[in-house]
């Protein structure tokens, strides 16, 4: 077999020879941003880097003067009294800006764009990705990592599609980046300089982080703001996904009872702030696929896909990552069946864990909107650690 040519869909780089293919013109081209915690996965980030990249790390962060200390907390609060539930334990969490982390990251990759990836073939040497423009690549190894709605998963479970479908969790979410005024701003970052949460018996979710505090006044500084409450059928969903003004007065609503500044976040948003609306929360719970010996996997949320409410997401897509180009590299020889003992050993362990920590988030998304259960939520009772790991090291970030 020849050398390893590793073809990406939609993902970053391993750490070894590859191709990235982006079905974006760029990384500006998606109209919103949004930002992604780490708060496990430090250490591993270190490994998928190089020095120079890690020495930027901070530099991409909502707020570049950050600094993670051991003591670092994740502030949830009774939504309705102020009282706070629980400072959960983040040493050396970060908060990362997701378009200018991909810009930084991106250096020296050869990364295609505009490449919507249309057909994957099996070739006797590997696999040909054929993509939407008429173009084809031929590689030796292809990862799908196009996110929840990966075609690539659907790919691998073309015989039985229903397997490689998305489920649905029972709760409706919104979602902007938008300025707020200086008063609820300066009172978000007293609160916590980086993010805070809040719960209440009415069983709504709030979850509101710096996004971009660059500016020197308060009001023009930018927040990501996630509220999310329990599913209701007799809604008009259709008019919620495309009316932002509707949108906006329900979510209004809906957290007028929280104690300030929670609910004033909202009232904050100019009605022609873009956001975005999901009827209902999806997941995919994973589950073994055919990799074709060796040929085609998948990675980060086409693997696992599932609900915010703990953080999880990107400390499982790096974990992905550093298993797989730790066994990619530990190959002895570039032999079709070396290669697919590293990918079937990668998946062995993702498949677990993967199954393992969406089962988990779907259990604690519906317990966070369940204020009887709420304190028993994984949220409340484990925080936001990877399950039987240590939560952060000073070392450059953190150690699992």
């Amino acid at each position: 077999m020849e050398p390893l040519r590793v073809l990406i869909i939609g993902g970053g780089n391993a750490g070894i020879s590859a191709t990235v293919f982006e079905k974006d013109e760029s990384t500006a081209a998606r109209a919103r941003d949004w930002s992604f915690g780490v708060y496990w996965a430090q250490s591993r980030i270190e490994e998928c880097l190089t020095p120079e990249l890690n020495l930027l790390l901070d530099t991409v962060q909502t707020d570049p003067s950050y600094r993670r200390h051991a003591e670092s907390v994740l502030p949830v609060y009774h939504g309705v009294t102020g009282e706070i539930l629980q400072p959960i334990p983040a040493p050396y969490a970060i908060r990362l800006k997701r378009r200018a982390f991909v810009d930084m990251i991106k250096k020296g990759l050869d990364v295609r764009y505009g490449k919507s990836l249309d057909t994957i073939t099996v070739t006797e040497g590997g696999i040909t990705a054929g993509f939407k423009d008429g173009t084809a690549e031929n590689g030796t190894l292809l990862i799908g990592a196009e996110g929840a709605h990966s075609p690539t998963r659907a790919w691998l479970f073309q015989l039985s599609p229903e397997d490689a479908a998305l489920q649905k969790v029972p709760v409706s979410s919104f979602g902007t980046v938008a300025k707020l005024t200086r008063e609820t701003a300066l009172s978000l970052r007293n609160i916590h300089p980086i993010y805070s949460m809040a719960v209440g018996p009415d069983n709504v979710f709030v979850f509101a982080a710096i996004h971009d505090c660059t500016a020197e006044a308060p009001e023009d500084w930018t927040f990501m703001l996630l509220i999310t409450w329990n599913y209701d059928e007799t809604e008009d969903h259709v008019r919620l996904a495309n009316d932002r003004v509707f949108l906006l007065e329900k979510v209004e609503a809906l957290t007028k009872s929280l104690v300030y500044p929670f609910n004033a976040m909202v009232q904050d948003v100019p009605p022609e702030t873009r956001s975005w609306y999901s009827s209902q929360m999806t997941y995919w719970p994973t589950r073994p696929w055919d990799n074709r010996g060796g040929r085609v996997t998948v990675a980060g949320d086409a693997a696992h896909a599932m609900t915010f409410h703990r953080g999880q997401g990107l400390g499982n897509a790096v974990a992905d990552v550093t298993e797989l180009q730790t066994r990619l590299r530990a190959m002895k020889g570039h032999t079709r069946q070396e290669l697919a003992r590293a990918v079937g050993g990668y998946e062995k362990e993702v498949w677990k864990r993967g199954y393992d920590v969406v089962m988990e988030n779907r259990e604690n998304t519906l317990a966070v909107h369940d204020w009887e259960n709420v304190l028993r939520s994984p949220l409340l009772v484990k925080g936001v650690a990877r399950q039987g790991s240590l939560q952060g090291s000073p070392a450059q970030g953190g150690k699992e």
